[in-house]
């Protein structure tokens, strides 16, 4: 049992299941937007967030995650090495245009872990932007690149997805920053800190309103489309209204980083069901 524990502890630690989250999000706008490809930018992106997200968990080491480095911080590494190797390998299969393309929203990662301005701060201790700047970065490495890279440019329906994932993706980062409020520093001027756990759930389900309300606006509106959003909004608006200052070592590290996995999954049926 104890083995199994590790697995999926080390499963978790290594950010194997937020690069299949990113993973799935690149997939679900392939789909969406029926872009046939190799899915060699599916398999890019995975690797990246993996040495992306251990790079900023494990630079510098915060509180939360002191506490569980163990032995497995070895494996961790080795496991982050494999995976820039591999990250390089399929830079060499995408089109340069499809890098230049990524050079912001790496030099977000940078600057979101590296101290480079002035006393020492980096963008995760501005206050105020850190949940905004993962968003960004989500939206650019799920959905305008993929889109840039297959497609070359941008249509309406392909501005109002940018949007929506935007929202999508600030709405699940509530949960994590509810939980991080014994962590996190008062200087950073978090949401929940700034007006609180039930405004913040509040805040969280108006742009859920704003996310489901734009897909009328779509020029391509399908029934599987309405109704897969649908589903996503009410699944991320009980994880949200579900979470709690303490809570579970795993609601937010395993549930609430599965939603864009389950976003996938109920288009993937929806689409195997109504076409």
């Amino acid at each position: 049992m104890k083995t199994i524990q590790s697995i999926f502890n080390f499963y978790l630690n290594g950010s194997i299941h937020v690069a299949l989250a990113v993973a799935a999000l690149v997939k679900l706008t392939f789909l969406k937007f029926e872009i046939l490809e190799d899915n060699t930018y599916v398999y890019f992106s995975f690797v990246g967030a993996i040495v992306a997200y251990n790079f900023v968990k494990y630079a510098t080491i915060s509180k939360l995650y002191h506490k569980r480095l163990t032995k497995s911080m070895t494996g961790i590494k080795i496991l982050t090495g494999a995976c820039l190797i591999v990250f390089v390998y399929f830079a060499f299969q995408v089109s340069i245009d499809t890098l230049m393309y990524m050079i912001p929203f790496i030099s977000l990662t940078v600057l979101y872990t590296v101290p480079v301005f002035p006393n020492k701060k980096n963008l995760r201790s501005v206050a105020g932007i850190k949940i905004f700047i993962i968003g960004v970065t989500w939206t650019g490495i799920t959905v305008l690149i993929p889109i840039l890279y297959a497609e070359g440019n941008l249509g309406s329906d392909m501005i109002i997805e940018i949007i929506q994932r935007f929202l999508f993706i600030v709405v699940i980062m509530l949960p994590f920053e509810i939980r991080d409020l014994q962590y996190d520093n008062k200087e950073l001027e978090t949401i929940p800190q700034k007006i609180g756990i039930t405004r913040t759930k509040v805040f969280g389900s108006i742009l859920l309103v704003f996310f489901l309300s734009l897909t009328v606006f779509k020029d391509a509106l399908s029934f599987t489309e309405i109704l897969t959003t649908v589903l996503i909004t009410i699944i991320s608006l009980l994880f949200l209204w579900g979470t709690e200052k303490k809570q579970s070592e795993y609601f937010c590290s395993f549930w609430v980083e599965s939603i864009p996995i389950m976003w996938l999954f109920i288009l993937v049926l929806m689409q195997s069901l109504f076409g």
